[in-house]
């Protein structure tokens, strides 16, 4: 997780650069000190076979004894500000010092010809020192004498000269990063532009402006982005209106039975009468228990919305199981109005995918317009039948409905001309939603010629 400081996204972008250049550098760090010292080593190399060569060059035999001629410009060769010290060796035949160090170390494995240089390194005299050995052949003795010539010296030179090419070499690449993170800030900066001005843009809007924002003017990368917060506000926008629609219909639907509650209640007061103020009261409590439907209706209606059910997690239901306990729920209402009501059991399994709260809900509805619209002593029927396709189907021998008017009764709060006084005009509405979250098709169908309803919910089977 970034801290609050590392939230920006150029920040971000810019970290991811560079950290892997750093890590880029530091390998070639290592690398570029290999070959600084190498190059160092290889210069000071030929410095070492130069001043060798200008020694063993005066070496000569004379009266039968041979002796050296020690040049100071081969010794000047090697010379430098860093007070390094020069040494030198010149090897007998017989391995006895000519001149030079006799202590200075020589190398494990002499050089085969006169051509050859062996390059080696010792310690001697607490300190480390680069060495370089040729070999001289001596003519005039049989056979030819052959001298060993050794020059060596200590690797402050080297060491300074390598440090050089390193700092160098890393100044330049440091220099190079830092140009680029420069670059890259600058880079994003600009390509960053259009996020500024659609920001600049939203926050321009009024609260109430939820119009898709054009994704047009910016990178390719940031378009799924704004699609996706258009899906999500096209949503919210959704919702919006829902709860809009809600407010306003509860206000006009729970205005009328209000006022007449209080205008029954103070023609009631005014009258003082013991037998009209009981009448009132009955008449209230009606009201209030179809007020207290209609509000729990409407409360179910915005849940059962297929935009809010969206965030709902669906599962296997039981439709069979679910209608036989819900039409045993609604036998005493059937009794209080003499129906006959009966429930008809599938042949195998009737499961499908669904709000177990919101299909029991959506059977409840369709029972209670079946119970209300029936007449007293009639038949209300509910029937689950399994297959490829899930059928719950409700019939009642009332009225039924007109057929054109059977769009129009999934319409909130729309009532027929026959429709029954303690109807809302909500319940096939919470009806037609529950279907549309559930992926089902409704039908409403006459059982008869004339009179009657059978609405048929075809639900998808779950396997």
């Amino acid at each position: 997780m970034f801290s609050k400081r590392f939230e920006s996204l150029r920040l971000q972008l810019l970290l991811w650069l560079l950290v892997p250049l750093l890590v880029l550098l530091s390998i070639n760090a290592w690398f570029s000190n290999r070959a600084a010292v190498a190059t160092a080593n290889q210069s000071f190399d030929h410095l070492l076979t130069a001043s060798a060569e200008a020694i063993a060059e005066n070496v000569e035999l004379l009266d039968g004894e041979i002796r050296v001629d020690l040049p100071y410009a081969a010794l000047q060769l090697l010379e430098s500000n860093l007070q390094e010290r020069i040494f030198y060796r010149v090897i007998a035949p017989d391995g006895k010092t000519l001149t030079g160090y006799d202590d200075l170390p020589q190398p494990s494995v002499l050089p085969r010809t006169g051509d050859d240089a062996v390059f080696y390194a010792a310690r001697y005299r607490e300190e480390t020192i680069h060495l370089v050995a040729l070999k001289k052949l001596i003519y005039g003795t049989v056979p030819a004498a052959q001298v060993v010539v050794v020059v060596a010296e200590t690797g402050e030179a080297r060491d300074a000269l390598s440090q050089q090419i390193l700092v160098e070499s890393l100044v330049r690449q440091a220099a190079l990063i830092v140009a680029a993170a420069a670059l890259v800030w600058f880079g994003l900066a600009r390509g960053l532009t259009p996020l500024g001005r659609l920001r600049e843009g939203l926050v321009a809007r009024s609260p109430s402006d939820l119009r898709p924002i054009d994704p047009s003017g910016v990178q390719t990368e940031v378009r799924p982005l704004i699609e996706a917060l258009n899906v999500h506000t096209a949503r919210i926008e959704r919702l919006l209106l829902s709860r809009q629609r809600l407010i306003t219909d509860a206000s006009h639907q729970m205005r009328t039975p209000l006022a007449e509650m209080r205008t029954h209640i103070e023609y009631s007061l005014r009258q003082n009468q013991a037998e009209l103020t009981r009448q009132t009261l009955l008449d209230v409590q009606d009201d209030l228990a179809r007020l207290a439907r209609l509000i729990a209706q409407m409360l179910l209606l915005e849940r059962a919305d297929p935009d809010v059910l969206q965030d709902h997690r669906m599962g296997g239901v039981d439709l069979a199981a679910l209608a036989r306990t819900t039409t045993l729920d609604f036998v005493p209402a059937a009794r209080a109005k003499r129906i006959d009501l009966s429930f008809d059991e599938p042949i195998g399994a009737a499961r499908v995918l669904g709000t177990e709260a919101l299909l029991r809900e959506l059977i409840g509805n369709l029972l209670d317009n079946a119970i209300i619209y029936g007449h007293d002593g009639g038949a209300v029927a509910v029937h689950v039948i399994a297959g490829d396709e899930v059928v719950l189907v409700v019939e009642d021998d009332g009225p039924g409905i007109p057929p054109a008017e059977r769009e129009r009764v999934f319409e909130r709060f729309y009532r027929g001309p026959d429709a029954a006084l303690g109807g809302s005009g909500l319940g096939l509405s919470i009806v037609r939603d529950i279907c549309a979250s559930h992926h089902a098709r409704i039908e409403l169908r006459s059982t008869t010629e004339s009179r009657g309803l059978s609405v048929r919910v075809t639900f998808a089977a779950l396997a």
